[in-house]
């Protein structure tokens, strides 16, 4: 008998583990630490992070623990992010930084944005319900303008589905509110780019981002077991089997490997957890691991930039090295290239969409006619970003009490099925530590 099984040594179960200190067993299926977070050696020295893992730490808490396992071993960056619509950059986040685009789409976004918070000074009659999807709170929120030419089309473009069928309050912390004074400035040239919550980032001096998690699984009184899975769990007998063809009986379990992936090895879910579990969605994400020789053009530096024009595959094209040096060999650039919902009917043809996305980042001017391409490495990111539809809330929660009644708790960005960074799984494993803590005393 095990006091707490922990499924995934990503970041959530990683901090349970380090916060319980007590009687449990991690297991990880994969053979090192950190779940998605985890970094890629590609080419010749080129360190890849899987799409862009950089720390915003605003919980003191966690900072500190963050700083006592990489003691003297973080960097901060400021952010340098842009948009590239109707053939220019204009700084992140767009909603604040109109100035430079053509003057139509400028006055569009600022009109739109009066209009929406003074309606009656337009003559036009403020709304009299409540937003009822994510497209009408963003209109809402920052008027037709601002949503026409970027809000909309890049979010639908990144989830794949329209905006009317996502609830209200996706994502609402992580999207940057300014101020009326913020925008007209903004529009005007005088540019707010420390808007946001990842205006400042850290990140790991050496190793990449799999410094975070190998530092927190040495850390451990008891480290996680790898390569070792789990193929069945019994709700009823409290316990589970893994690869190993061990049988473990716990007392409670805390699985942080994507939700709708965990149900399936569940041998006894209730029906109506079952059906309730099917209409839970999400959006999968490929992304190209881009390593290139050459010293690039004016706009290969930028942090990442942000396409929500169709004629672009992509979503966002990030460059490792542009924010760590040390992420791409010496002479070398290093990129990521995001991809949602448009691209399945090109997975079938690699070697054309490889040919469609560099001729994109030449088009974007992120690569040159003169860059030697070293590698593409094509990956994918299942259930990368869950959609927050009308059966989001009372499915999720269906499940989780079907699960909790029996000692099953699910937690981390996947196994919550839920939407956040890398600060949020480390509070979220030590939340949970806490409240295994108090059930034993």
């Amino acid at each position: 008998m095990r006091e707490t099984l922990i499924l995934g040594a990503g970041l959530t179960g990683l901090s349970c583990a380090y916060h319980l200190g007590g009687d449990y067993l991690l297991v990880e299926k994969e053979s090192e630490p950190g779940g998605v977070v985890r970094t890629h050696v590609r080419g010749n020295g080129f360190l890849c992070d899987g799409t862009g893992h950089w720390l915003h730490l605003r919980n003191a808490g966690m900072r500190a623990l963050v700083e006592k396992l990489l003691p003297g071993g973080l960097v901060e960056y400021e952010r340098k992010a842009v948009i590239h619509l109707q053939g220019r950059f204009t700084p992140f986040p767009f909603q604040a930084n109109t100035a430079g685009l053509p003057p139509q789409t400028t006055l569009d976004c600022l009109l739109g944005l009066l209009q929406a918070r003074h309606p009656q000074d337009f003559g036009l009659n403020p709304p009299t319900h409540a937003p009822k999807n994510f497209r009408e709170s963003l209109e809402r929120l920052f008027g037709e303008g601002i949503c026409r030419h970027f809000m909309i089309p890049y979010n639908e473009k990144l989830l794949g589905v329209k905006l009317e069928e996502i609830s209200t309050d996706y994502a609402d912390r992580f999207i940057p509110k300014p101020s009326l004074e913020d925008v007209i400035k903004g529009a005007l040239g005088f540019s707010r780019e420390s808007l946001g919550y990842n205006a400042k980032f850290v990140y790991p001096r050496n190793g990449g981002i799999s410094a975070l998690p190998q530092a927190l699984a040495r850390a451990l009184p008891q480290p996680p077991r790898c390569r070792v899975g789990v193929t069945k769990v019994s709700l009823r007998k409290k316990s589970a089997l893994l690869s190993t063809s061990e049988e473990v009986s716990f007392r409670q379990m805390l699985n942080t490997m994507p939700l709708v992936d965990f149900l399936r090895l569940v041998e006894d879910l209730p029906s109506a957890a079952l059906a309730a579990a099917a209409k839970l969605r999400a959006a999968t994400v490929h992304y190209f691991d881009v390593g290139v020789r050459g010293a690039g053009t004016a706009r290969s530096h930028y942090h990442w930039v942000y396409f929500p024009e169709p004629h672009f595959i992509f979503y966002r094209v990030g460059s490792y090295s542009a924010v760590h040096p040390a992420a791409a060999p010496a002479g070398c650039r290093s990129y990521y290239v995001e991809m949602s919902g448009g691209v399945e009917p090109w997975l079938s043809k690699p070697a054309e969409l490889r040919a469609r996305v560099l001729e994109d980042l030449k088009k974007a001017e992120i690569l040159s006619s003169e860059d030697e391409v070293l590698f593409m490495e094509l990956c994918k990111i299942p259930h990368a970003y869950v959609l927050f539809d009308s059966n989001y809330l009372s499915c999720r929660e269906q499940v989780v009490a079907a699960l909790e009644a029996h000692g099953v708790f699910t937690a981390g960005r996947w196994g919550g099925w839920n939407y956040g960074g890398m600060e949020d799984a480390l509070l979220e494993g030590k939340a949970n530590a806490e409240s295994f803590a108090a059930l034993t005393k």
